[in-house]
């Protein structure tokens, strides 16, 4: 079965990440995050840049998630990915990850970045982010986490 990703309003994504992703999540759940790349936070974020939302279906069920910000002039943010247990390793992810390179070619940047936990990272890793922080919990209330970056190519 081939798959496609469809670009989606928060509220669709808002649920999944309510009741899949960030289950009783104290935080607020925000449509992006303030979150630098190795730390620290930008609030200028909010007004500079527009998130964009991304879902994969199978007929009306919603399979996957995933968004994606700018965070700067050349990092681009994937955020809040998640994939159907029933369907991980029939390349959902991937499909999530491409359509967030796509956006951040779009916009030009030409790096990624996530905060991925400890379960995810080998998606991250298959989809070409490398590793680049140690293992951290604070601030973070679904961790270990760890920062994870891969460079975006631009296609003229």
């Amino acid at each position: 079965m081939a798959f496609v990703t469809y670009k989606v309003d928060f509220d669709i994504i808002l649920e999944v990440w309510k009741q899949q992703l960030w289950p009783n999540r104290k935080s607020e759940i925000r449509p992006m995050s303030s979150m630098q790349f190795l730390g620290g936070t930008d609030m200028s974020i909010y007004e500079k840049y527009v998130p964009s939302f991304w879902a994969v279906f199978d007929n009306d069920n919603i399979i996957g998630v995933n968004s994606g910000f700018a965070t700067n002039d050349s990092k681009y943010r994937s955020r809040g990915i998640w994939v159907n247990p029933d369907y991980r390793g029939k390349g959902i992810a991937q499909l999530l990850f491409d359509q967030i390179d796509k956006q951040a070619n779009q916009e030009n940047k030409t790096v990624c970045w996530s905060i991925p936990r400890k379960t995810a990272l080998p998606a991250y890793e298959k989809a070409g982010y490398v590793k680049c922080s140690p293992w951290f919990d604070k601030g973070m209330e679904f961790g270990p986490n760890c920062y994870v970056e891969k460079s975006i190519f631009h296609y003229d």
